[in-house]
């Protein structure tokens, strides 16, 4: 671990940090939380932050005390990357799960699947995933990790829940990143000088940097959740997405291993569908808690795929295709999808959270949900199904269609099972971080699906199913390398 000395320069005379950045100074973002200071640099480029930055911390200030170390950690949480549910809205219009009935520019090249790197959409929102690198992001937790694990005055307890959570932030960010761009600089330090000029390093080496996050955050973290509900990381959240790592990398007996572990802890459970995405669901793995300031259903402040009266058309609605997925019976449609009548047309839009505004966040209170326990049963069964486990596959997946209201599935072949538990992952997890795109990606059907589905959108060569990198960041750095099609 890089030592703290070697990111922020010390001083005890000064508390006034500048930053200078190609000959402007800029005054320092900073956060000053009971006592707790941490740099969140200005970064004006991808990873960048200026080389020549003159952050200087008050050393009595930084990590005064286990509260204070974990008032900062937790701006983890809030930080807009994080809840800005991009993934669940331009892969839902990349992909076969959302229509667009609006006009925006941005919205409709990703659901025409016509970005280019030069337009408005990739210098503004595909530009927003990069911000995962940002200040409150991928640079904060990378300075918070680094800061923690120097400190001696906060217990070793306390600093490994903290470390752990910095780094099933971070994991996140990463898995999102080589999903949506495939090979992405992997940063985890704050040295200004280098991590400016990073290439784009392999989609296994990124894999392998959310492996090792994984795992050391779970050696660090308790089972026991540090707060109430499961608003903060435990072990378990960082098993469920070291599952979901596996998984895509098809390590079939370790994605087993990490959700039955999950599965087998007796701390989650199926409740009814209008339960699932409630606060302090016995289904949440981890959910980040809504405020008044944010809402998973608000619109605008939240999701935007939910329209702000049921009178009004919304801008998104689910696609005939995925409208179609659901077999006769699914409550999954009759509980997770509504519909709006806007001048005799019908739209039907997801429904997984119902408060539209965040004024209604204290009468039902609803969290964001990032892992859950469906998916981990989703994710154990496809692991058996390819270890030759049929039974244990069909076990697993008809968990999820009895609390649907749906008959059992059987599984008579491998293939049957595979078809079965995609089609499952498809109504369960629609219109949820993404799933839905990187599950067509991962099992090498995007191409055949979508030139059907979208057939006068989807390109021939099927580039779009990754995102190209912004083009003022490979003006900015000249080792990033455009993916190919753009």
């Amino acid at each position: 671990m890089v030592a703290l000395a070697s990111i922020f320069k010390l001083s005890v005379m000064k508390k006034i940090i500048h930053f200078f950045t190609r000959g402007m100074v800029v005054m320092p973002g900073f956060v000053v939380v009971s006592g707790f200071v941490l740099i969140l640099a200005s970064c004006n480029k991808l990873i960048q932050v200026p080389s020549n930055a003159g952050g200087q911390v008050v050393t009595s200030q930084v990590f005064t005390d286990s509260a204070s170390a974990t008032a900062g950690v937790l701006g983890l949480y809030t930080a807009s990357p994080l809840v800005s549910q991009w993934p669940e809205q331009y892969s839902g219009l990349s992909g076969d799960e959302l229509d667009y009935n609006a006009a925006s520019t941005v919205q409709l090249q990703f659901y025409r699947d016509s970005m280019s790197a030069g337009n408005s959409v990739t210098t503004g929102t595909a530009a927003s995933f990069f911000t995962y690198y940002g200040n409150n992001a991928i640079y904060q937790a990378n300075a918070a990790i680094a800061a923690l694990s120097v400190d001696s005055v906060i217990s070793i307890p306390a600093r490994n829940q903290l470390i752990g959570e910095c780094e099933v932030v971070r994991s996140l960010y990463y898995f999102l990143l080589v999903n949506f761009f495939g090979p992405v600089p992997v940063v985890t330090s704050t040295s200004y000088a280098t991590t400016e000029t990073y290439g784009r390093a392999s989609v296994d080496s990124v894999y392998n940097q959310i492996g090792k996050d994984l795992l050391d955050a779970g050696a660090k973290l308790s089972a026991v959740y540090p707060s109430a509900g499961h608003q903060r990381i435990n072990r378990y959240a960082a098993f469920a997405l070291l599952a979901r790592v596996y998984l895509y990398q098809k390590q079939w007996s370790q994605a087993e291993t990490m959700a039955d572990s999950i599965i087998s802890s007796g701390l989650y459970s199926l409740p009814a569908l209008n339960n699932v995405f409630l606060d302090k669901s016995p289904e949440a793995i981890w959910q980040i808690g809504a405020s008044n300031t944010f809402s998973p259903g608000a619109a605008p402040g939240g999701s935007p795929l939910l329209p702000y009266f049921s009178f009004f058309q919304p801008n998104y609605s689910l696609t005939a295709v995925q409208r179609a997925a659901f077999e006769p019976g699914d409550q999954r449609a009759g509980n997770w999808v509504n519909m709006s009548i806007v001048n005799g047309s019908t739209y039907y839009y997801p429904y997984k959270y119902k408060n539209n505004g965040i004024a209604n966040v204290n009468s039902t209170p609803e969290d964001l949900m990032v892992f859950r326990l469906a998916e981990i049963y989703l994710i154990r069964a496809e692991a058996r199904a390819y270890l030759g486990d049929l039974g244990g596959a069909m076990s697993d997946v008809n968990m999820i269609r009895t609390r649907a209201g749906l008959g059992a599935a059987t599984f008579n072949s491998f293939n049957d099972a595979l078809t079965g538990i995609l089609h499952e992952r498809q109504t369960e997890l629609f219109c949820e971080w993404g799933h839905r795109w990187f599950d067509l990606k991962r099992n090498d059907s995007i191409n055949s699906v979508l030139a059907r589905e979208k057939p006068q959108y989807w390109p021939a060569d099927g580039h779009t199913a990754l995102y190209p990198i912004p083009f003022a960041e490979l003006q900015r750095n000249q080792n990033l390398i455009q993916n190919p099609g753009y």
